[in-house]
């Protein structure tokens, strides 16, 4: 049998380590999964045996510390020290059985980005300049001694992963962290050997190289990842994709001559992508980016190199991957998000089973938001990930009948895991689709990946052979002729419409219906919510030709937790496709072509409008639960929105945990 996609099932060496195929896992820090100390722990160990067990050839660590005095964090994340010998020499001798190889990020910290009050003594950078999280804190400029320090730190790290039978070494040189900052003259003031010119900057990272050659050897591949372009208007203001503006950062021109002087002083291979913390949407591209955002940066610098690039970017769907390889844009390609969501990508993408994927939808609510104060890194669609040891259901010990009453992301998620231990189950939807809230949230271009989910749950509910009974209400007759064990109620939610003087004309309408097309909006829009819904149902009318305001009572837009990359990029599209946002301001009245809103001051005012869209949040339909759980004498579980209004993550989490747990 042919494979389908061949160019990424090639060998590949960097430097003398050879690859089994094209595909590795993208660097991400994970920190739940290590200790209070900062030590890997067996979630560790586990989480990346399932990417080696999945088929990638090449997995690297998240950014680790190669000291912690100089840029003493409060986190209690140790660096990279003996102690992590054990647990790396566990994780490496499964990785290589299974064929997988396994490279450590190395840095010397946050730099300028950390945030104020979570470093001894403040922040530090190569040169005073303001600090990313307060400007009005100037940063400490490291000493000259202190950078030699770090080099010194780099080598003695280097030799602590290469005895615990590590393959390589990354330089964390990206996302305008400490050693990316050395490396732009936009952090980078120094008069001393460490600044200056190109050459000059990169000072810093080529002593870094010479220092782990001459500890572990000159056959120990070093790579180098770093941003072609920073993307970046300002300190905290980030450029769009296609936008026009002056770069403050990196350029393309600089970025290209600095792959040149990275392989002329002897680097083994270049990982590039782009962005620095403003905006974060380019170091963490959300939904809102397209498939293969940096592949374009990965194929020009692939052109003045031939030490092997690989290139990162939402890089999951296998046609592109495969593409990205056969067309030499790049030499491995990097999956991050996408191995979260199905740590067997490349196995499947092998088996020519991509229909069987389960697709990342770029949302960040369980894996990279999970670095801001969250206990569990995680992955919205898996739940399993990085629990895989304790969450990997197991075949139940008494076989039951489930009935699941709803097929949102919660109810199939709930009949998907059930079925997979065993359990007799059958699904019931009262509307003619499946799907619930992931077929409207799914119509926007950039929500493409959202309604790739719908598919895949369908296409698993298929695969179990789970009958599904659509345009069906379950009814207590309905649960009578079924016999269950079990019910697993899943009724969802609908719109909240407010109510107000004119809230019953006929142009007032609830933003679901508007996105499945049930309404027609005019030219003149007013949106009501400023959350994550109303803002992308904005931009989505904007991008129609929609002329579309929204108002918003609170006094800050999305505020809802939503991933701060995502959420920074949806108000600079609506910012970009002249959205305003009138915040601290109410809607009082609907009129006939207008309404009246008042600001918190008191003030009132009127806008023309011919169509006025409800975004203000749904409510929970929690009857069926209620009715049932007085009437049905075996288990009922309430999951997904009728039990309270949720995000995606939160429904398949309740799915998945009452689908384990039957």
């Amino acid at each position: 049998m042919q494979i389908r996609y061949p160019h990424l099932f090639e060998p590949l060496t960097i430097g003398k380590v050879r690859l089994k195929n094209r595909i590795a896992m993208a660097p991400m820090g994970f920190p739940a999964l290590q200790d209070e100390n900062g030590l890997p722990t067996q979630r560790y160990v586990d989480y990346f045996v399932e990417r080696a067990k999945g088929g990638a050839g090449l997995l690297h660590t998240g950014m680790l510390k190669v000291e912690d005095e100089i840029e003493h964090s409060s986190r209690k994340r140790g660096p990279v020290r003996e102690a992590f010998i054990r647990p790396f020499a566990d994780l490496t001798e499964a990785v290589h059985s299974l064929g997988a190889k396994f490279f450590v990020q190395l840095s010397p910290g946050f730099g300028s980005q950390a945030r104020p009050g979570t470093i001894r003594g403040g922040p530090i950078a190569p040169s005073a300049v303001p600090n990313f999280g307060d400007p009005r804190i100037t940063c400490r400029a490291l000493r000259t001694e202190e950078v030699e320090a770090l080099v010194k730190a780099y080598g003695r790290a280097a030799e602590i992963v290469a005895r615990a039978g590590c393959d390589g070494i990354e330089l964390h040189g990206h996302g305008g962290f400490l050693l990316d900052q050395f490396t732009c003259s936009f952090w980078n003031k120094r008069d001393d050997k460490y600044g200056g010119d190109l050459r000059g900057r990169l000072t810093f990272p080529l002593e870094i190289l010479r220092e782990i050659k001459s500890r572990v050897g000159e056959d120990f591949p070093v790579t180098y990842r770093y941003g072609l372009k920073h993307y970046m208007k300002s300190l905290h203001d980030a450029g769009l994709p296609g936008e026009s503006f002056s770069e403050v950062g990196r350029d393309i021109d600089e970025g290209l001559e600095m792959a040149r002087l990275l392989e002329e002083a002897g680097f083994d291979g270049l990982a590039v992508d782009a962005g620095a913390f403003a905006g974060h949407y380019w170091t963490h591209p959300p939904i809102y980016q397209d498939h293969g955002c940096m592949l374009s940066m990965a194929a020009m610098v692939k052109k003045v190199v031939s030490i092997p690039v690989m290139t990162v970017g939402r890089l999951d769907i296998p046609d592109m991957a495969e593409r990205a390889i056969a067309s030499g844009e790049a030499d491995i390609v990097a999956i991050g998000k996408g191995l979260l969501a199905d740590p067997y990508w490349p196995n499947k993408v092998r088996a020519g089973q991509v229909e069987d994927i389960r697709p990342c939808i770029g949302c960040h609510q369980a894996c990279t938001e999970a670095i801001h104060g969250r206990d569990l890194n995680s992955c919205t669609v898996n739940p399993a990930c990085g629990r895989e040891r304790t969450h990997t259901p197991s075949p139940a010990l008494v076989k039951k009948k489930v009935l699941v009453a709803g097929g949102g992301a919660a109810g199939m998620e709930a009949a998907l895991v059930a079925a997979a231990r065993g359990h007799e189950v059958i699904l019931y939807e009262k509307e003619t689709e499946l799907g619930g809230h992931l077929r409207d949230a799914s119509v926007p271009d950039d929500k493409k990946d959202v309604g790739r989910l719908n598919t895949w749950y369908q296409r698993q509910l298929s695969n179990r052979g789970i009958p599904v009974m659509v345009g069906t209400a379950v009814t207590p007759a309905v649960v009578e002729a079924e016999g269950p064990d079990v019910i697993v109620v899943a009724s969802g939610s609908t719109d909240i419409m407010p109510q107000m003087p004119g809230a019953d004309l006929p142009h007032v309408v609830p933003s679901t219906g508007v996105l499945l097309g049930r309404y027609e909006t005019g030219d003149n829009v007013i949106v009501v919510g400023a959350g994550e819904n109303g803002c992308e149902l904005a931009l989505w009318l904007a991008r129609k030709g929609k002329r579309v305001r929204i108002v918003e009572r609170l006094s800050r837009p999305v505020a809802i937790p939503v991933a701060r990359a995502n959420r920074n990029m949806l108000l600079d599209l609506l910012a970009f496709h002249l959205v305003p946002i009138l915040t601290d301001t109410a809607l009082e009245e609907v009129r006939e072509g207008s309404v009246v809103v008042s600001r918190a001051d008191g003030a009132r005012e009127e806008f023309d409008c011919d169509t006025v869209v409800m975004a203000v949040g749904v409510k929970a339909e929690p009857e069926l639960y209620a009715q049932l759980v007085q009437s049905f004498p075996g288990e009922v579980y309430s999951i997904g929105d009728c039990d309270g209004p949720k995000n995606i993550m939160k429904a398949v989490w309740d799915g998945f945990e009452v689908g384990r747990s039957i």
